[in-house]
């Protein structure tokens, strides 16, 4: 299904327009600014059984800050700032976000600010932003005492490369090919979020709903089975490492004898699919997908009869379900502190409303609960997978589509979570894109979640949630 917005123009608090849809069940998707004739506007998406979107008109360069109202707005709100210069007055916690204007080493300033706690045996521990491995750049700077964490503050930004900026221009280009690299190993779900933005109104051919569900949760298992064998490595459990990154190999592989990429870059086009599945790469996905099932069912249990890692992933790096409500985390981390949302579920879009989904939850919000998370979500991936292969029957895989002026949002639930591209059309052409990648409103719950743990222990704890450096930074 292709996400539409109702539209509501905030007359007086927006923190009221807010605060009063999410007791009604809805949450804050995203908050951002755009040019509005000669002054700007600020958006809020609004997500739950539908999406509503609240425009707030701003006079001058600032307004009142719901951070105070709606934690989750925080990190908005201070893109906003770095982004358009309108101040969130009343803000909490105005630490720069992405910008290096104003503190970088070469303008005289101190590189990263500290974190400004203080105290007998108080010190600083700056990390990164350059880490061992092929990761993204992100500097973590922690508050120690002794051993456990008092605070620590993540400063992104390092990987900026202007993704929304260049997503503007007419309507009518295909620039599918940009969205797939917001981040790198969610490509077929940044492809799928634009395509909703572009084929809104449109009807799409039933086979490539299909064949577009497949390769969202070939994505999604794929993503899953690296996370899981990145965990066991900082456990140091070298033997289900390589076995967890094996996995993902085969996957890869599978994508590549498909599709033509190992990523499925390409594999989506406006309108449908960029080719069809023969009947020789349907038996290839089905076979390969019976033997994967068995294996990551294998894996987990030699992961979880580990002594060593059990001591080390329980009750470590937990995130409250209360805190996870209230920065409105997404994706496996949620769902491990006790959120039950999931887009492919909530508002079934390609063909996720006619194939069987459960959605995993639990209440644990440690390492152990992340993991299990993601190792149920890739048993569901397969499934759904297989129920594709079962049901697809033969039909075109593309059609026209016409792109007509006016707003457009789609969300999709990306192997981190929900994902949401926002375009604003006008005469042909896109004024504003906004990209909202799932690990954006992670982060915060990151830096929630290492309090109180051990620095050794943060990799783990940093794995586990499995954050995107490039979807934050675009």
């Amino acid at each position: 299904m292709v996400l539409g917005g109702s539209a509501v123009t905030a007359r007086g608090s927006l923190a009221a327009e807010v605060s009063e849809r999410i007791a009604g069940g809805m949450g804050l998707a995203c908050l951002y600014a755009r040019r509005d004739g000669g002054g700007h506007a600020l958006e809020a998406i609004m997500a739950g059984d539908g999406i509503e979107r609240i425009t707030l008109p701003v006079d001058g360069g600032s307004f009142e800050s719901i951070s105070p109202a709606v934690p989750c707005a925080s990190i908005y709100e201070r893109e906003v700032f770095e982004e358009f210069g309108l101040r969130p007055e009343g803000h909490p916690d105005m630490r720069p976000l992405r910008s290096r204007s104003g503190w970088g080493p070469l303008e005289g300033a101190s590189a990263i600010p500290g974190n400004g706690i203080s105290g007998d045996g108080v010190f600083e521990i700056p990390v990164g932003p350059i880490h061992a491995g092929v990761i993204g750049p992100g500097h973590f700077r922690f508050s120690v005492a002794g051993e456990p964490v008092l605070a620590m503050r993540a400063y992104l930004g390092y990987s900026r490369r202007g993704v929304e900026k260049a997503m503007e221009g007419p309507a009518g280009a295909d620039r599918a090919f940009l969205a797939e690299r917001a981040s790198g190993d969610n490509s077929v779900a940044h492809a799928l979020a634009y395509l909703q933005t572009v084929e809104q109104g449109s009807e799409i051919p039933l086979r490539a709903r299909y064949i577009r569900t497949i390769y969202a949760e070939l994505e999604r298992a794929c993503c899953h089975l690296g996370t899981i064998s990145g965990i066991a490595t900082d456990a140091a459990l070298a033997v289900p490492a390589a076995r967890g990154a094996a996995l993902r190999e085969t996957v890869l592989r599978l994508n590549e004898r498909i599709s033509g990429s190992r990523m499925l870059r390409g594999a989506l086009a406006v309108g449908g699919v960029s080719r069809d599945l023969s009947a020789e790469s349907m038996w290839d996905i089905e076979n390969t997908v019976m033997k994967l099932e068995f294996d990551v069912l294998d894996l987990f249990k030699v992961i979880a009869k580990s002594p060593s890692f059990m001591d080390r992933a329980e009750s470590t790096g937990r995130l409250s379900c209360e805190d996870a409500e209230a920065l409105r985390a997404v994706g496996p981390v949620a769902r491990a502190s006790g959120s039950g949302y999931d887009v492919r579920k909530r508002r079934p879009y390609a063909a996720y409303g006619d194939i069987a989904l459960n959605v995993p939850s639990c209440r644990g919000g440690d390492v152990y609960a992340r993991l299990s998370i993601r190792k149920e979500e890739a048993m569901e991936s397969l499934s759904a997978v297989t129920q594709c292969l079962n049901q697809m029957r033969e039909g075109p895989v593309r059609a026209r589509v016409e792109t007509e002026d006016g707003f457009h949002v789609g969300v999709v639930e990306s192997p981190r979570g929900e994902a949401l591209h926002c375009a604003h059309i006008s005469g042909g052409v896109v004024t504003r894109y906004k990209i909202r990648d799932a690990s954006f409103p992670n982060w915060p719950a990151l830096e929630r979640a290492v309090m109180g743990n051990i620095v050794p222990d943060f990799p783990l704890v940093n794995k586990s949630f499995d954050l995107s450096y490039s979807g934050n930074d675009l």
